[in-house]
């Protein structure tokens, strides 16, 4: 018999690292709907979780940090931003192409594969451009040039057609493009510092944008107006991603102490949270699968001064860890899936690799997106106390 105890199942570090007195973690859940069957977010978890390494490409001297770098296109081609250049795998073939770049900050795929849009510089404007990557030369269809002030465009997000491409700027500005001619047909600037990250609702009714203090902003696409604020008090960058079936959970996480969020994002209510007391553990990236509904939180636990222990834990709620990824070297500094959900590559760290690793068979059946939700927790009763009150300025 295996003694299973509650307070062993949500924390993330080993319980021995504890310190006595110190609580392991904090954390709420508020969602109870039978239609979840107790999980904090929707989610078929796999019957049999096995996840094994299909493909290891070694990258010498590979350094790159953020998953605007790196995008996997549905006509199988993956694409990573490799100092000043650009790498691109055509897995069909098995062929590797490689192209120079003047600083190149962020790239991205168009939902049908057509397209390669590539942030980089001009003499010293920063400039988008459209690459068509179905011809065999890889040409220049268009870009769009930016005034120097705006320094690099740092973040990419296509929207569903494939006829807008949004940029995140280091000057905190956003610029919507029409493709593909690239003409700027929108801008705002909400953020005052760098963005880092964009990323659309799988409905694209809402589109999120993050700055590198951790600042968030949740737009309604149609117009582009302004839905919520999210401001953060620690000014640590933040990763999110939204659950692929629901377009309105948007999972929140911030590095140290390792916290999660899930914030219901029409009634801006939160629905679970997590926390973790001590400092040992580090969230590098989270991201859901597609076909199952699983939380993917890459995190790394200090063991004494200097090293660590990298895993990644494949999560169906936030109290359910159903599977393990561990690392042998370095960490999963960020996760991007293949276009069909089948397969997600990760970023090595000491090791210098790109790891495809199969996650699941094909054919999967999905949970139903018509699914009824209806919250019954309002942001304004939250009460986790201090740790929780940089997380009260939604609104």
């Amino acid at each position: 018999m295996i003694e299973v105890k509650s307070e062993r199942i949500l924390q993330l570090t080993d319980p021995s690292l504890r310190t006595s007195g110190i609580p392991a973690c904090e954390k709420r859940r508020v969602r109870n709907d039978k239609y979840f069957d107790n999980y904090d977010w929707p989610c078929i978890p796999r019957l049999k979780p096995s996840i094994y390494a299909d493909k290891t490409f070694d990258l010498p001297d590979y350094n790159t940090f953020c998953e605007n770098m790196i995008d996997w296109s549905v006509n199988g081609q993956i694409a990573v931003l490799f100092g000043h250049d650009v790498m691109i795998w055509k897995s069909k073939e098995d062929i590797t192409m490689v192209f120079n770049v003047r600083y190149p900050s962020a790239l991205a795929y168009s939902p049908n594969g057509e397209y390669l849009a590539i942030s980089c510089k001009t003499g010293e404007h920063p400039v988008v451009e459209l690459w068509d990557v179905q011809s065999p030369s890889f040409s220049v269809q268009s870009g769009q040039i930016f005034e120097q002030k705006y320094n690099h465009i740092l973040a990419l997000a296509w929207d569903r057609p494939g006829t807008h491409l949004v940029c995140g700027s280091h000057f905190g500005t956003i610029f919507v493009l029409s493709a593909p001619n690239m003409n700027i047909i929108m801008k705002f600037h909400k953020h005052y510092l760098p963005i880092t990250i964009i990323r659309f609702s799988p409905n694209r009714r809402y589109m999120a944008s993050g700055d590198e203090e951790g600042n968030l902003v949740v737009y309604n696409w149609g117009s582009c107006s302004v839905h919520l604020y999210i401001y953060s008090r620690r000014g640590l960058r933040v990763v999110f991603d939204w659950h692929p079936w629901t377009d309105s959970d948007l999972v929140i996480s911030e590095k140290v102490p390792a916290s999660i969020i899930l914030l219901h994002v029409p009634s801006k209510k939160i629905v679970g949270y997590y926390q973790q007391a001590d400092r040992r553990t580090i969230i590098n990236s989270i991201s859901f699968s597609k076909l199952t509904g699983e939380l993917l939180v890459s995190i790394s636990n200090r063991i004494g001064n200097v090293n660590y222990n990298h895993k990644i834990l494949v999560m169906a709620s936030l109290d359910r860890v159903v599977d393990v990824i561990a690392f042998a070297h370095g960490n999963a500094r960020f996760l991007v899936w293949s276009p069909d959900g089948t397969h997600v590559a990760t970023s090595g760290n000491e090791d210098e690799t790109l790891t495809m690793w199969n996650f699941c068979a094909r054919n999967r059946k999905r949970f139903p997106q018509n699914a009824p939700y209806t919250p019954n927790f309002h942001l304004s009763e939250c009460n986790f106390g201090s740790q929780f009150k940089k997380w009260n300025n939604v609104k």
